[in-house]
C-alpha cells in the first residue's frame, strides 16, 4: 500500500503528467498496423452478437393469439426496444474495441497501478449508491431524455474485469520466477482480494468469482507450486462461504434460496420455477426450434424471468432448437480456441497473460451461464458473452477483445520483422 501511495505522488508531479502525455503520443496507432488484425475472429464475434440480438428479440416478443408473418408485421407487432438497445451497445462496443487497440498494450501495463487505484476508487463509490434489485449497490444510474435509452445503469464491477485483466497480467509478468512460498503468494492474493471484497459487498458474488478465476488461472500458468494454489483456494472457500451465508441469511436474500433450490429443487418448486421453465423451453425447441416469434412460446408468455439477460440461452434453444444451440456452442468453442491459439503464439509474457485472462473470463462466463440454465450449477447471475442483453457486460467484453487484438496485432508485427513501436520503460 505504501508503494502505491508513493507511486500516486510521483505520477501527479508535473514531470510525470508530461511523461504520460508523451507516452501516449509515442505509443499510439501506426499506419499499417491493422494488417495484422484478426478479422475472422472479429467477424465471428459479430455473428454471435447478431445471433444474440435475434434471441433478445425472441425473448421480449409480445404474446399473440395468431402467428404474425412478414418481417414488417413482426417488427411492428412485437417490441423492439431491447434488441435496438443491444444494437446500440454493439456499435459502442465496436468503437471501444478499436479505441483500445489505438495505444500499445504495453502502455496500459506501464500505468497498471493507476488503473488499479481508479478501479478501487470506483468500486468504493458505487457502494454508496441506492440499493437496487436484490439489495445490490452495483450500478451508477444515468437518466437520459431519449425514449429508447430511458434510465440506464453503468456497472463498474463489469469494467473492473477489463482493468484486472491488465493489472493481474502485469503483476505476474513482472516476476522473474514462479511463486514458491507463502511470503511471495500473500502480496498477490491481497492484490486481487481487495477489489474482490468490494464487489462481494455489493453483493455480486458472480463477478467476484470472475476476478478469482483469472487470478487462479494465472497462478497455475505462471508455474506457482500446486500446494500453494490448493491451500489458497481452501482458505478462500473457508472464509467466503460462511461470510456469504451470513450476509444472505441476515438479509433474507434470494441468493441463499438459489443454492438451496439447486441442491434440492423439489423442495423449492416456486423459487426454482425459472430454471425449471428454462429447461422445459430448451426441450420444447426440439431439433430445429419453434421459430423466433412462435405462438405460445415460453418467451412470449413471460414464463422465464430475465429471459433476455441471464437466461437468454434458454430462449435461443427454444427458438432455434438443438441445431441452433449446438451452432452457438461450436461458435464459442472456435472463439475460445482462437484466443488460446493467439496466447500460445505470443512471445511477450505480458501479452500472453492478458490473453490467458481473457480466455479464463470468457470460458467461465460461458460454462457457468449454460450450466446454471441446465441446472448443473447454481444460478449466479452470470450473463452469456455477446448473447445476453446488457450494455456494461457487452462493452466490457468488447474492450477485453480489443485488448487481445492489441496484443495480436503488435505481436504479429514483431514476428514479421516490423517494429512494435512501443516507446518507454516498463
Amino acid at each position: 500500500m505504501q508503494k502505491l501511495i508513493r507511486w500516486i505522488r510521483r505520477f501527479f508531479r508535473r514531470n510525470s503528467v508530461k511523461q504520460f502525455v508523451s507516452d501516449v503520443k509515442k505509443n499510439r496507432y501506426r499506419p499499417g498496423l491493422y494488417k495484422n488484425f484478426d478479422w475472422p475472429l472479429f467477424i465471428l464475434v459479430m455473428c454471435i452478437s447478431l445471433f444474440g440480438v435475434v434471441s433478445i428479440f425472441a425473448a421480449t416478443a409480445s404474446a399473440t393469439e395468431t402467428e404474425v408473418t412478414g418481417l414488417v408485421n413482426i417488427l411492428t407487432t412485437h417490441s423492439t426496444r431491447y434488441p435496438t438497445l443491444q444494437l446500440i451497445w454493439m456499435l459502442l462496443g465496436v468503437g471501444i474495441l478499436f479505441a483500445v487497440t489505438f495505444l500499445d498494450y504495453r502502455l496500459y501495463g506501464k500505468y497498471h497501478q493507476l488503473l488499479y487505484i481508479a478501479n478501487i476508487g470506483i468500486l468504493l463509490l458505487v457502494l454508496g449508491m441506492e440499493a437496487g434489485r436484490g439489495g445490490m449497490r452495483a450500478f451508477f444510474t444515468i437518466s437520459t431524455s431519449s425514449s429508447t435509452l430511458g434510465q440506464r445503469g453503468f456497472q463498474p464491477s463489469e469494467f473492473g474485469k477489463f482493468i484486472m485483466m491488465i493489472c493481474l497480467a502485469k503483476l505476474f509478468s513482472m516476476r522473474k520466477a514462479p511463486i514458491k512460498n507463502i511470503q511471495e503468494l500473500l502480496p498477490t492474493a491481497i492484490y486481487v482480494i481487495m477489489p474482490m471484497v468490494l464487489v462481494f459487498l455489493q453483493p455480486d458474488f458472480g463477478t467476484a468469482l470472475v476476478y478469482m478465476v483469472m487470478y487462479v488461472v494465472l497462478l497455475y500458468i505462471s508455474g506457482t507450486k500446486r500446494k500453494l494454489i490448493y491451500g489458497l483456494l481452501a482458505v478462500v472457500i473457508a472464509i467466503a462461504i460462511p461470510l456469504w451465508f451470513y450476509i444472505n441469511t441476515a438479509s433474507d436474500s434470494f441468493r441463499l434460496t438459489r443454492i438451496l433450490m439447486w441442491l434440492n429443487p423439489d423442495q423449492y418448486p416456486d423459487q426454482a420455477r425459472q430454471v425449471i421453465n428454462s429447461q422445459i423451453a430448451i426441450g420444447s425447441g426440439g431439433l430445429t426450434g419453434k421459430g423466433v416469434v412462435s405462438v405460445g412460446s415460453f418467451a412470449s408468455l413471460g414464463y422465464i424471468p430475465d429471459d433476455h439477460t441471464d437466461f437468454c440461452f434458454a430462449i435461443s434453444c427454444e427458438a432455434f432448437g438443438f441445431i441452433g444451440a449446438m451452432a452457438l456452442v461450436i461458435a464459442f468453442m472456435v472463439f475460445l480456441g482462437r484466443l488460446i491459439h493467439h496466447a500460445l503464439r505470443t512471445q511477450d509474457t505480458f501479452g500472453e497473460y492478458i490473453i490467458i485472462c481473457a480466455v479464463a473470463m470468457f470460458m467461465f462466463h460461458i460454462l457457468e451461464n449454460i450450466c446454471m440454465i441446465l441446472g448443473i450449477l447454481p444460478v449466479t447471475g452470470i450473463p452469456l458473452p455477446f448473447i445476453s442483453y446488457g450494455g456494461s457486460n457487452y462493452i466490457t467484453n468488447m474492450a477485453s477483445l480489443g485488448l487481445v487484438m492489441n496484443v495480436v496485432m503488435r505481436s504479429r508485427q514483431k514476428q514479421l520483422g516490423g517494429q512494435a513501436h512501443y516507446s518507454g520503460t516498463l
